[in-house]
């Protein structure tokens, strides 16, 4: 059946995870990375998160899934909307002067996805 339907993606799982990283990206990534550029300490702070991350998130072949990926930035996003954090709307750049834990993770999360997509994490 997917032989008529050639504009199916093979992997459904993948292209979802890859429009759920894109649509992060948009919303916080590009003021998050212009606020990195400017401020040392909160580089600093990123890097540190995104370690976590690719500690976390490391298969035993030595690489990180974009499902996987996806899938822990979603659990982030609910663990945090738990306690009563909200992901800014999307009209909304981020405040990065004291940015909240949730929100450096998934900037980390933007971070590392760069390297597994090979998407800037700031497109």
């Amino acid at each position: 059946m997917s032989a008529a339907f050639g504009n199916l993606r093979r992997d459904a799982a993948v292209w979802g995870a890859e429009i759920a990283l894109d649509q992060l990206r948009a919303r916080i990534a590009t003021s998050g990375m212009d606020a990195v550029r400017s401020r040392p300490a909160l580089l600093a702070e990123v890097d540190q998160h995104a370690a976590a991350v690719r500690d976390t998130l490391t298969e035993a072949a030595g690489r990180i899934s974009t499902v996987g990926l996806a899938a822990y930035a979603d659990g982030v996003v609910d663990a945090a909307g738990g306690n009563g954090w909200q992901l800014p709307p999307d009209t909304d750049a981020p405040e990065w002067s004291a940015p909240s834990w949730p929100l450096l993770r998934l900037l980390a999360v933007c971070v590392v996805a760069e390297s597994v997509t090979g998407y800037p994490a700031d497109a």
